[in-house]
Order: structure tokens, then sequence, then C-alpha cells
């Protein structure tokens, strides 16, 4: 492992792709917009917001993109050291600020148990549930069971699906590997985008009707559902390996991505019906009707786009615009921004409400205080990952090297003392 591991940062390097960090930024101030933006006043960007799902499809595309580009020419389960190093660099600053998110979230939430005595008193009746709940939450074990994103910290379902995912991926690298061209690669990734969306599409054919919350959270937020469209980023990954596309493809991911955009935008958002189950508090028509395609159908414009802006040479208007370094640099927090959005959001609803005797006002959630909660929240991340993340992250890596190192020197000792 002391030998994969400079080659590896080597080719971080010299494969960078800045607009995808970009592209990261833009598409997680997307998600947090959907999560926790006023709704009142109305925009033109409504229709937008319900249809974050494409931004979550996205980042999941992008993963396995980026996975099997870094990884396609290594042997990651050579050895123990190899596979260790692989699975702290995949998982490591996922877990922390998960874990994070989690108990901050559960302690904002219990402390707001305390302070209304009518919520306390329920909480204490089903102290049982509630313990049952968050432990499989903690346990990252919840979302196997019962897929509905419930847990203390929310946007966790995601990094709870993602896992098995990162850790299946060096014995299921060879899928998109086994594909011998371009054209046998582009049939499996189609073969992938069937099997993403084929449930979704078998239960609405089979019953003739939209499908039911309790579905939808089995092809949606059940961790092995969004395997295929993981792998079906390490597709195109290995697409662009045997056909790297040329600089004069370009426009053709700025078309995909254009029309992707103009169709959240323009497309009407379906009313949500009476006997809709999903949850109350978010946003209208959120997974109802076609909403429930959305994703999906999405994933040939982004996986065109991923594909046709990977030129090293240029040739995309997009792909130029988000590599401004201002996007790029925040691209790198992007992750935390997603996992710490809701405990900073619990600790602001503290804000809303007069107290102290009158001597604090009270702080609304207009429009105003969103932006600055929105620039408190980058702030924030970008002092956890730098204070925070990265050192310890260092300190994992370098003592997981020094552990292979002995392990390896006191193989070749012992077999030396065998001869």
């Amino acid at each position: 492992m002391g030998q994969m591991e400079p080659p590896l940062e080597n080719k971080v390097q010299q494969d960078r792709m800045p607009h995808f960090d970009g592209a990261r930024t833009l598409f997680a101030m997307w998600i947090v917009c959907h999560h926790m933006a006023p709704r009142e006043p109305t925009s033109c960007l409504d229709a937008m917001l319900v249809r974050v799902d494409v931004g979550v499809e996205f980042f999941i595309l992008l993963s396995g993109f980026l996975t099997h580009h870094l990884y396609m020419g290594q042997d990651i389960s050579a050895t123990c050291g190899s596979l260790f190093a692989y699975f702290v660099r995949r998982v490591f600053r996922c877990l922390l600020a998960t874990y994070v998110g989690m108990v901050l979230c559960a302690l904002t939430q219990w402390s707001g148990t305390i302070t209304d005595a009518n919520k306390f008193s329920r909480a204490m009746t089903d102290t049982d549930t509630c313990f049952f709940l968050e432990s499989s939450c903690f346990l990252l074990s919840k979302t196997w069971v019962d897929p509905t994103p419930n847990c203390p910290n929310m946007p966790s379902w995601f990094v709870v699906s993602l896992l098995p995912c990162w850790f299946l991926y060096p014995w299921m690298k060879f899928l998109p590997q086994a594909g011998s061209s371009a054209k046998h690669c582009m049939c499996l990734a189609f073969t992938l985008w069937c099997l993403a969306i084929g449930p979704q599409l078998c239960i609405l054919f089979w019953q003739r009707s939209w499908l039911k919350w309790n579905q939808l959270i089995f092809t949606w937020f059940w961790p092995p559902a969004l395997m295929p469209d993981f792998m079906l980023g390490c597709c195109i990954a290995s697409i662009v390996h045997h056909n790297p596309p040329r600089a004069e493809v370009g426009w053709i991911g700025d078309i995909a991505i254009v029309v992707l955009v103009c169709a959240c935008m323009v497309v009407p958002v379906p009313t949500t019906p009476e006997d809709w189950a999903g949850p109350d508090q978010w946003r209208p028509g959120h997974y109802v009707a076609w909403e429930q395609l959305f994703a999906r159908l999405s994933a040939p414009f982004l996986c065109t786009f991923l594909y046709c802006t990977a030129s090293q040479s240029g040739g995309s208007l997009t792909a130029s615009l988000l590599s401004h370094k201002t996007l790029v640099s925040l691209g790198r927090y992007t992750l935390e921004v997603y996992l710490l959005q809701m405990p900073l959001h619990d600790f602001f609803l503290w804000t809303r409400a007069p107290g102290a005797q009158g001597l604090w006002q009270g702080l609304p959630w207009t429009p105003e205080v969103f932006w600055f909660y929105l620039l408190l929240l980058w702030v924030s991340c970008v002092m956890f990952v730098e204070f925070l993340a990265e050192p310890l992250n260092r300190k994992i890596k370098d003592r997981s090297l020094n552990w292979v190192g002995k392990s390896l020197s006191q193989l070749c000792m012992l077999e030396h003392q065998q001869l």
C-alpha cells in the first residue's frame, strides 16, 4: 500500500476536473435551498426547488464516476492495507460529519422537548420508540429496515445508502471494466439505468397508478435501490477511459444540462392528493405523481454532461463557468454542508420566538435570515473541515501507512526466518 498511495495522489492531481467541484457547489446550494429556503414569497424557482432529487441523483452518479475514475487502475483488494486506505479515503469524512450532525440534531430536538411541557410528556410516553429509532439510526441500520428518512439528521439517509456502494465497489469494479469497448460499456450503462428506474415503472404499470409513499421509499431511500445509479456513474467513467471525449462534444454536455434545468423550472408541479402519506412539512408536490420519476429520468442528461465535459482540453462553456475559483474552492466542503445543514437550522429554530422577558424580539425565518444562515453554514463547514476533519483524516491515514509498513516488515522477516 505504501507504494500504491503516491501514484493515486498523483492521479488525483493530474486528472483533476475542477468543474465537477464547481458543480458540487451549485447542486449543494440547490439542496440546501430546497430544505431551508422560506416558502414565501413565491418565485419562478419554486418548481425547481421541488426537483431537488435531480441534485441527489447527480451526487450519486458523480460519486460512482469519480470513484471508478480514480481506482479503475488500482488493485484495491490486493492487500489489507490498500483496502483499508481506500475505506478511509471514501468514508471517514462522511461518517464523521454524519455522526456529528446526528448528535447535534438529537441534542437540539431533545432540548426542544424539554422546553415544551406537552412535547416532553409525549416524549416520555414514547421513550422506548424514540430510543429504538435513534439507536438504529446511530448504528446506520434503520434505513435498511425502514427507509423512511426520519432519523435525527434527516440528510444522513444519503450517506447510509451510499455506504454499501463504497464498501462493495472493490469487488464490483469488474462490472464496468468487463466491457472491452465503449459500446459494451454503453450497453451496460443502459442496463443499469433500467435496473434503477425499473422497479418504479413496474409498480406503476402493475397497479396503474402512481406509487404510494410506502412504495416510493423502497425505490429511492432504501440502500440497495441506489446501487444501480452508483454503478451507472462507474460505467460513464469506463466510457471516458475507452473513448475519451473530444473538445468538440463539449457543447452537447452544455445542451444536456440546459435542457434539464429548463425542464426542472417549466414542468408543472403536481398537486398533493389528500391521501398522500408523505411528510406534511415537505414542499407540496414533492415525490407526488411524475415527480417520483424525475430523478431517474434526469440520469441520461446528467450522464451526458459527465461524459461530454470530462475532456481535459475544454470545449464546454458550462465547464468553464463551473471552473471559477470560488465555486471550485467551495466544492471541497459540500459534503459537510449537506450533512450539517439540519443541526444549524435546528439552532435557528430557537431564535424565532421572542423571549428573555422581552429582551429578545425574535428572529423570524425571512429571506434575509436564510441568507445569513447560508453564509454561516458555509463558514462553519470550512472551519469544521480545515480544523477537525482533514487533520484527523491525515492522522488516520499516516497511522494506517505505518501500521501497514510494520505488518509488511514483520511478514518479510517471518518469511526470511522460514527460509
